[in-house]
């Protein structure tokens, strides 16, 4: 049966309306059955292009199980069924983002301009996803040069320009060609400046002569992105495809780029608006990847080899210190750290019995990741880098046993090396296998039944933490063990949708980076150390839980769509919901989300409302890093967007967006957001007494225009 999409784009961009549809093109798009599993979602940069997204959190904000914390652009940090990025295996182009710079950042830095679409994996992923998506998977794959170029056209220019009045500015240009035949290319370049940011409160405070206290501190952001990518067709089956894309921010925010000033609220502390640090944050992915389609012939399968590399780079360097905050140890300690991964992938995928629905997947991965501090001091205990590789494979295969009823499987097993920060081999390994029966008892009808089992070794860990001398690695680290079973149903009928999911998943051995104090001073292996609490980087003993739901419903009507989605997760350790844990997880509440969307075919108009209602969570929260029990309030909060575009009926190669984003001027705090400053330190410290975490910009109004030439 064809299956109704999930996730529908509520308008149509001109740009990217019409693309090119020549034989050559079709072969290497044409649909195939994938391996099926769970809770597969995909967004489309139509969507992105019309609400003018500039960030994650707009990237994400239409996704009632997707949460994005953090406030300002390098603080965002993504959350799938309340579990962080860190826990999913990400991929730019085929290009592994694992591991974290700094636990005050986000994990995932890209440009939405670069994005053509995103695949994401919701719970423990299947074989071929690759080694370590304990959590899920997110798969974002850039645009080329067919994502813009209209039918009989060789050679183009895109170019567009956005104003926020929450307060910036976005350019964007594009040249791109194609000779139909053997090549395709595209160069484009996006900048973004985020002058800064003002929240609910203060967006009409001192309107035309703000003051430091009317902008949120961390807010300002300056981005100049680059996307090369270029296809070359050797024939009508194989091709190769280069791929590099470029981040590149720079802006002056507080060492913790996710924290704000002091509060009026909380008497003594440190007042971040004195520890003040230049920010510069690179972030570059490169590959290229070989192709060959394959046919209804099991001898001769689809075959993909690609070769990646990801180079990050975070450069902090102190700005100005204020006298108060002097004390601050790390006030004074500027950082060099580079997060590094290199790979190579290869897939192979063969169809059986002439039936494309029936395949025979496997391949093998292989994973190189580092992590260096150039400033970090090194002696007989710290090394200032750390080093690990992954060498996998995987099986996999699906097959339909009846007409409706299919049956997929697989395994992956994986070998992991760390070398980690104190001189220290890790080795550890094993299985991952996965199993999925899907069934559709009617045509409008799918159920969908699935378990997988994820293992997740030993890597480097938060490379900030590569400079502080008093944090360790216990030498007998264990492999994290994933479960996730699920249930789905989908019912798809002529006007509307139905969906639904049920969930559990757990956590075992999971490794975290402040473990619980343990005294070094009278060790003789640590001779010449004060004596001094250290934190420990080691396996929880407890075991973590998440329950979970998911529901929604799509209407649609000609030119008319209306849709409603809930979802809730509850990550729960030793009965109790978490503290919100920066390499974990964040608890958040119940979530809606409402869309509207009509397009008015005739006049070239169409129009969009979107509305995302968090409830409050009080709550009785778990610390994982100091094993106490803390009471946690997180307010909740409704934040309405309304979207326009505007195409032109008969000169479509123009478009104009307008939009008006938190339309009533919500103050509020992400759910997701980090509700203490530092991760380790207890919840009754006076400087975790009370909440720091940015909040999000108030009302902001956006308008858009672009051009093809």
């Amino acid at each position: 049966m064809k299956k109704a999409l999930v996730f529908l784009p509520i308008i149509l961009n001109c740009n990217y309306a019409d693309p090119i549809k020549q034989e050559l093109d079709e072969i290497f798009t044409q649909s195939e059955q994938d391996f099926s599993f769970t809770n597969k979602s995909i967004l489309q940069n139509e969507d992105f292009t019309n609400r003018q997204v500039s960030d994650l959190k707009e990237m994400f904000f239409k996704e009632s199980s997707i949460d994005v914390g953090g406030g300002g652009k390098m603080a965002q940090k993504l959350y799938i069924r309340g579990m962080e990025d860190r826990l999913l295996r990400v991929k730019i182009d085929g290009s592994a983002q694992n591991g974290n710079a700094f636990h005050h950042q986000g994990n995932l830095v890209i440009d939405p301009f670069m994005i053509k679409k995103i695949e994401i994996i919701k719970g423990s992923a299947n074989a071929s996803a690759g080694p370590g998506a304990i959590a899920g998977s997110v798969d974002i794959i850039t645009k080329d040069a067919l994502d813009f170029l209209e039918r009989n056209q060789n050679f183009g220019v895109f170019f567009g320009s956005s104003f926020f009045s929450n307060f910036g500015v976005k350019e964007n240009l594009a040249i791109y060609g194609s000779d139909h035949k053997n090549f395709d290319i595209l160069a484009a370049y996006d900048f973004v400046d985020i002058f800064y940011y003002r929240d609910g409160k203060h967006v009409f405070t001192n309107l035309f002569h703000p003051t430091p206290d009317d902008k949120v501190i961390s807010s300002p952001s300056m981005q100049n992105n680059l996307l090369l990518k270029s296809n070359i067709f050797f024939n009508t089956r194989d091709k190769i495809t280069l791929s590099y894309n470029l981040v590149n921010d720079d802006a002056i925010r507080p060492f913790r780029a996710n924290i704000t000033r002091v509060d009026p609220d909380l008497s003594g502390g440190v007042d971040y608006a004195q520890i003040l640090f230049k920010h510069k944050n690179i972030n570059q992915n490169f590959s290229i990847a070989y192709e060959k389609k394959g046919t209804k012939n099991f001898n001769e399968p689809k075959i993909k080899l690609n070769a990646y590399g990801n180079i990050r780079n975070v450069k902090l360097t102190p700005y100005s210190i204020g006298n108060s905050a002097m004390d601050e140890e790390e006030a004074s300690l500027p950082r060099n750290i580079f997060l590094n991964n290199f790979g190579l992938d290869l897939k192979v995928a063969h169809t059986l019995k002439e039936n494309k629905q029936n395949t025979f997947e496997y391949g093998l991965n292989y994973q190189n990741i580092s992590t260096l501090d150039k400033k970090a001091l090194k002696d007989n205990l710290q090394r200032g880098r750390e080093d690990g590789h992954i060498i996998g494979g995987y099986i996999q295969a699906n097959y339909y046993i009846l007409e409706n009823l299919s049956l997929g499987a697989g395994s992956r097993y994986d070998s992991y090396f760390y070398y980690d920060k104190n001189y220290q081999n890790h080795h550890t390994y094993g299985f991952s296998p996965s199993v999925v029966i899907f069934y559709n008892p009617v045509d409008s009808l799918d159920l969908k039944l699935s378990y997988s089992y994820v293992t997740r070794g030993a890597l480097p860990g938060d490379a900030l933490l590569l400079q502080n001398e008093h944090h360790f690695v216990d030498k007998n680290l264990k492999a994290e063990k994933g479960q996730n079973i699920e249930f789905d149903i989908d019912y798809n009928h002529e006007y509307f949708s139905i969906r639904g999911a049920v969930f559990y998943q757990n956590i075992k051995d999971f490794i975290n980076s402040y473990g619980s104090g343990h005294s070094h001073g009278e060790n003789e292996s640590h001779a010449g150390h004060e004596d001094h609490e250290d934190t420990l980087r080691d396996n929880l003993d407890s075991l973590i839980d998440i329950y979970g739901f998911e529901a929604g419903i799509d209407y649609f009507f000609k030119s008319f769509l209306a849709s409603f989605s809930f979802s809730r997760s509850f990550p729960m350790v030793k009965g109790k919901l978490i503290a919100d844990t920066y390499e974990l997880g964040a608890a958040v509440g119940n979530t809606y989300v409402i869309k509207l969307g009509y397009d008015f075919k005739s006049s070239g108009i169409s129009i969009s409302w979107v509305s995302k209602i968090v409830q409050r969570l009080n709550y009785t929260g778990y610390d994982i890093y100091n094993n106490e029990i803390s009471n946690i309030d997180k307010k909740g909060y409704h934040v309405h967007n309304f979207y326009l575009t505007y195409i032109h009926p008969k000169h479509k190669n123009c478009s104009l967006q307008f939009a008006i984003e938190n339309i009533f001027n919500q103050y509020y705090i992400n759910q997701a957001s980090p509700f203490k400053v530092e991760a380790d330190g207890s919840a009754n410290e006076v400087i975790n007494a009370v909440r720091r975490a940015l909040p999000e910009p108030g009302i902001n109004a956006k308008i858009s225009f672009s051009y093809k030439f």
